[in-house]
This record gives structure tokens, sequence and C-alpha cells, in this order.
């Protein structure tokens, strides 16, 4: 970590389930030190936007509730190990006064505080923005939300379920008139990605100003700005879409071959795609059907040439169907589900899989790597996420405590 283009960068992460986690996981992945700050209590009241207050109440047996989610035999759970790499961890009860001097203590020599609690929390627990940064004036805090800092619901308990939902984004991918929530955890995940950017904003800032900043990155936001497609057509011209009416302008379809097995292709521009495909299953005439004639026109006419293409595609099996699209350079791809992705030759080529060893002589976690490269500093994952309270000695010794007073505070249940 200490060679990655974050390299003495230190991040104090106040955080549970997905948002926040994934935003330090990220900064670790780019050599930043991320130190994950976790109750040390057993509280059983939910996490940080799902709790009664949202506040650091931790899992029944202390720590991230997601530490625990069918864990097994192993240290904590694939969801846990996955979004908490690249940290190293420690336990403080901020709800003590010796845990919030403690954590002062800490903020006054740290580069970014993250955390997703509810708006307020951080304040009630006397470490809120201004607090920080009158400590700390090269404090960067970003906080990640629900809904945002501040209106009508900032309080409401949020979920990805409940923000994919008022996002409108189930509206482009779900059967409304049958809704189902579906996933994977879209706001989070994306409310994490557009935290880190506003805090590589943020530091970037900090060279010429000299000054920390606070970072608003809550979950709505995120997925409004991800959806700026669809909602920018509404907006300006009021214009509504629908599960398929990206497909259509893109020109996509879904296909099975003769064998069963599903694929894609996608036929937007330049036109030699068109005529490539309709060569490649021997209808050159639909090229003079008026029905398809040009773009606009398969727009318009989509169902009836998907239907076309589900018939023809049907004839040959999927590899057959792939020498003869690859020829014609026409864009197509399988439909992979996790049992197939990681066996694809390009997935392969470019290393996506990481295997990250774990104590106890078990086997090495295999997980899903930094999906960037840098080609001067590394981004990495190669540490596991750490066992709860991990590094809380070594973390207090850095900052200049007694092994003393470090057995003080535990004893008080502060660590």
């Amino acid at each position: 970590m200490t060679d990655g283009p974050l390299a003495g960068v230190r991040v104090l992460e106040l955080s549970q389930y997905i948002a926040a986690p994934v935003a330090g996981k990220a900064l670790g992945e780019m050599g930043a030190d991320v130190v994950k700050i976790e109750n040390p209590g057993g509280g059983t009241r939910g996490g940080p936007k799902g709790g009664p207050e949202g506040g650091p109440e931790g899992g029944p047996e202390g720590g991230d509730p997601m530490r625990y989610w069918q864990a097994g035999d192993r240290p904590y759970s694939p969801q846990f190990a996955a979004y908490n790499r690249n940290k190293r961890g420690i336990t403080i009860d901020l709800k003590r006064d010796e845990g919030r001097i403690l954590f002062l203590r800490l903020a006054a020599d740290a580069d970014v505080v993250v955390e997703n609690f509810r708006p307020g929390v951080m304040e009630r627990l006397g470490i809120g923005f201004e607090t920080l940064s009158a400590l700390n004036k090269r404090l960067i805090h970003c906080a990640i939300t629900g809904f945002g800092s501040t209106g009508p619901y900032a309080n409401r308990p949020a979920y990805d379920t409940v923000i994919s939902a008022m996002s409108g984004m189930y509206s482009q991918i779900v059967d409304v008139e049958q809704p189902r929530p579906v996933g994977p955890a879209f706001s989070d995940l994306l409310a994490g990605a557009f935290a880190v950017q506003g805090i590589l904003a943020a530091l970037y800032a900090r060279e010429h100003t000299g000054r920390g900043q606070f970072v608003d990155a809550s979950m709505l936001p995120a997925m409004l700005g991800f959806l700026v497609e669809p909602g920018s057509n509404y907006l300006d011209m009021g214009e509504f879409t629908f599960p398929n009416t990206r497909q259509r302008r893109a020109q996509a379809y879904g296909l099975v071959s003769s064998d069963g097995l599903p694929f894609v292709i996608h036929l937007s521009v330049p036109e030699k795609f068109w005529i490539a495909v309709t060569d490649a299953i021997g209808r050159a005439d639909l090229r003079g059907d008026p029905r398809f004639v040009d773009r606009d026109a398969r727009h318009d006419h989509y169902l009836e040439l998907d239907e076309i293409f589900k018939e023809a595609f049907l004839t040959e099996t999927r590899d057959d169907w792939f020498t003869i699209l690859e020829a014609s350079d026409v864009p197509h791809a399988p439909i992979h589900g996790f049992d197939t992705v990681f066996d694809d030759p390009q997935v392969e080529h470019i290393g996506v899989v990481a295997e990250i060893d774990m104590p106890g002589g078990q086997r090495p976690l295999r997980q899903v790597g930094p999906p960037i490269s840098l080609s001067d500093t590394p981004v990495v994952a190669d540490t596991r996420a750490p066992l709860l309270g991990e590094h809380t000695q070594e973390v207090l010794t850095e900052a200049g405590m007694s092994a003393d007073d470090i057995e003080a505070l535990a004893e008080t249940g502060t660590i």
C-alpha cells in the first residue's frame, strides 16, 4: 500500500454496511492508510442509516453488522471481506467521553474522515465538521447519507432498495406493474464511488488552498447523477423512459442460440454494423424494408426486428455465431453468470481476480480486484479485511499513547 498514488494519506473511516466501506476500500487500494473505526460493544439496533438513531451501534457481537452475515466458519462474512480489504481496524466507543477525545486525537493528524451516519449524528457525538475543521484545518470530512445532509427526508432511514426505487432506477429495469426489488446495491455502491471522486477532488484542492472541506456524497443525488441521461431527457424534452427505452435507442438485442446460450448484439452506429448483421444472418433484404431502412425506423419497429433476430439466431450455436460476428466486426458478447465470467479469456487476461491470504491457515480469499490500474503508482488489493479491533494497539501506539494508557482505555470498554 505504501507505493500507491495516495501513499501518506491517512483516512479515518466510521462506517457500516456498504457505502462508506466501498469508499474506504478504494482509497486503501490507492495506497492510503485507511483505519476503520468500529464500536467495541454489542449494539443490536442496526446501522448508520437503519438504526433508530443512525449511529455507531454495531452488530450483536460488536463492530460492523455485516461482519456476521453468513460468515460460517470464517472470521467474517464474504460481503464484509469484499468491502473492507486494504484497511486497518480499531475499536472506539464514540459515545464515551474518552472515546470522543481519543477520536479527536487521531483526527488531528488525519487527512480524511469518511462516515455514513445519518445527518446530525457526528454533531451529537461532538465530532462534527465544525469541530474537526477547527482542530485540523486540512481535514476533509466526507459524509455519505441516504437523502442528503438537509431537507424533509434527511433523517429517514435509507437503504439501497429505498433509494433505487425513489431515484427512478427501478423504473428503468423493473416492470413497475409487477414490482420487485433487484440487486446489486446500486445506490450504496455508486454513492461510495462518487464519494471517492469528491475526496480526491478535495485532496487536490487542498494542495492549492491549504484547507480541507466538507464533501456531501449522498445516495439519492448519486443515483440521479448516474441516471443523467434519462433524467435530463425528461427535464429537457418531457421524455419518459422505460425499461426498454435504452435498448431501442442503442439498437441492442438479447438473443439465444441453438444450444440455448444467451448473448447480445449492439447495432447503434455506424451503419456498417446493421449491414454486417443482415449479411451474417442471410437477410440482406431487410435493408430495403421500410420498417428498417434507417436507424430511426429500426427504433420505431424495434419489437418486429427483435422477433426476426430471435428466430434467425436460433439456427446456429453461440460459438458459431461468435465466429461469424467477430469476422463481421459486429459488437457482441455472451450473457455471463458469475459461474462463467471468470473463465472468459478477456477476464482472465486482465487479471481481475485477487487472492488475499487469510489468518489461521485457511484458504486465501478470492475476490474481484480493483477496477483501475495506474502505470507508475500501483492500485492493489493485497491486504485482507481486519478482524474486529485487530490494529487498535498498533494505531494508538503510533499516535503516541503509552501501553498503560491503552490498557486503561481497554479496561473501561472505550476500545
